[in-house]
């Protein structure tokens, strides 16, 4: 049964009118259209929203790829015994999602939909998207659980944000044997192909570009103090490789150990509330003043509600209904209520999990 999402869903992103900033007045009637101009564009740049790269269709790609998603296997042996798995959806009338995309199973590599999809977005008052990033084409480890490569789109998918007005954020995804050093490596390419960009979102100071770290915390403290401390012996600060680095806040100590691995800030990204310490929305004010005490940014992650159970059968439990909009209002109200100077939204298109805001029939 393919479920509704009512449209309301991606309006409420303008809840960013949490976030009011505070502009010197001006009673001079020509400067106001600017002034207010500006005024909604820096509002925009206060919500992000995660954004992936992943889907394929046989007319673009020559294959179907994610809407196709195989059932994932529980970890345990004996839980995994008890689902299906390692079989694939059939798309375009069967596919991975409890939903279904209004534009159809489309590629990501289709600029005129991304185009739409980023207008759609800024619309509704989002102005940085958050795109996930596979790792370098030279490294045979980077790529997701279904096999797929992003890098090869983002040349053209940087172009399309700078033409609509929509900046860019980097998630990088965990791949095999992940490192500091790797990360390097993986700074280096990013700095040389795309560190120039005039659609990169960029902050702190001096400003540079913004990167999400997802599962930072498989990498030791130790490591990460190599390359994210300014004595670190690959240290990448102050160097044309430095970014504002954001890393996952999963488990209860994790900000302590963000804040000592040199991490500029934190996210909380999992749109399941409770299912983490970090997820929790009743936690987020403690973190946001935790973050402002230390120097850190807070970025909680609000969703509209969670649902994988067609590729993860065996995590009903998870599963956070979306109750009309409801749910995504309080996750909005104990954002705003966190005093968070930014927030991010899981998700625009991640339709495997449920959490997307992407118009569905």
């Amino acid at each position: 049964k393919i479920k509704m999402v009512q449209r309301s869903d991606l309006l409420l992103a303008s809840l960013i009118l949490f976030f009011p900033l505070i502009l010197a007045e001006n009673n001079d009637d020509e400067d106001s259209e600017d002034s207010e101009s500006m005024l909604e564009t820096a509002r925009r740049r206060k919500v992000h929203i995660f954004f992936y790269l992943w889907y394929g269709n046989v007319e673009a790609d020559g294959q179907w790829q994610h809407w196709n998603h195989e059932i994932l296997p529980h970890w345990s042996a004996q839980e995994a015994s008890k689902f299906p798995s390692k079989i694939r959806f059939d798309p375009p009338h069967h596919i991975h999602s409890p939903f279904y995309p209004e534009r159809g199973c489309y590629s990501s590599r289709d600029m005129n939909v991304t185009r739409a999809q980023f207008r759609e977005l800024l619309g509704a008052g989002v102005g940085v998207v958050i795109l996930s990033w596979s790792g370098r084409p030279d490294n045979v480890h980077a790529h997701d659980t279904q096999g797929i490569r992003t890098d090869s789109l983002f040349s053209d998918i940087l172009d399309v944000a700078h033409e609509v007005g929509m900046e860019v954020a980097l998630h990088l995804e965990p791949y095999h044997e992940r490192c500091a050093q790797s990360v390097r490596e993986d700074l280096a390419y990013l700095a040389r192909r795309y560190g120039r960009h005039p659609a990169l979102h960029r902050a702190g100071h001096p400003a540079r570009p913004v990167i999400y770290v997802y599962d930072s915390y498989h990498v030791s403290t130790a490591d990460w103090r190599r390359l994210l401390t300014p004595g670190g012996d690959i240290s990448v600060r102050g160097t044309e490789l430095d970014a504002f680095f954001l890393g996952l806040w999963l488990a209860s100590h994790d900000g302590d150990q963000l804040r000592e691995s040199g991490f500029d800030g934190a996210y909380t990204y999992f749109a399941a509330e409770g299912f983490t310490y970090g997820s929790t929305s009743a936690r987020w004010r403690h973190m946001a003043l935790f973050a402002a005490n230390n120097g850190l940014l807070f970025v909680p992650s609000v969703g509209p509600g969670y649902d994988d159970s067609r590729i993860r059968p065996w995590n009903r439990a998870n599963r956070r209904e979306r109750r009309g909009g409801w749910y995504y209002d309080q996750q909005w109200g104990a954002a705003a209520a966190s005093g968070a100077e930014v927030v991010s939204i899981t998700s625009y298109n991640e339709w495997g999990e449920g959490t997307q805001i992407e118009p569905a029939r």
